[in-house]
């Protein structure tokens, strides 16, 4: 989350793995899917030419096995226009020996848990 909130893109991708999947929740218009490292490294040049500011602001974390489910607001505020963006997402995080594997996004909370293997509460 630091490295995302301080746009360093060198720093998230270190954290990843070569085999890196990013996948876009389906609720966005033109979503998308960035396989392997260079892919996620065009995504995120191509996210930041078209926001300026992002931050994300964890909500909830919770653990299964290799994956992490993250609540989270997302703000965003478009490069050229200054629009803000304000909107919850749900993330589902693969993690394997250190390394992000894969990175889920949904709209809706319930399909986020049962992605991650968690129960819904």
């Amino acid at each position: 989350m630091a490295a995302c909130n301080e746009s360093d893109g060198d720093a998230a991708l270190a954290l990843c793995d070569s085999s890196m999947e990013l996948v876009e929740a389906k609720a966005l218009p033109g979503a998308v899917t960035a396989t392997g490292i260079d892919a996620v490294r065009r995504y995120l040049e191509r996210f930041s030419a078209h926001w300026s500011e992002v931050q994300w602001l964890p909500q909830e974390f919770l653990e299964s096995g290799d994956k992490v489910f993250m609540r989270a607001r997302l703000r965003l505020r478009g490069r050229r226009s200054g629009i803000e963006v304000d909107r919850e997402w749900i993330y589902v995080f693969t993690v394997r020996h250190g390394k992000l594997m894969r990175q889920d996004g949904f709209d809706d909370r319930i399909d986020g848990l049962r992605a991650a293997g968690i129960e819904a509460a």
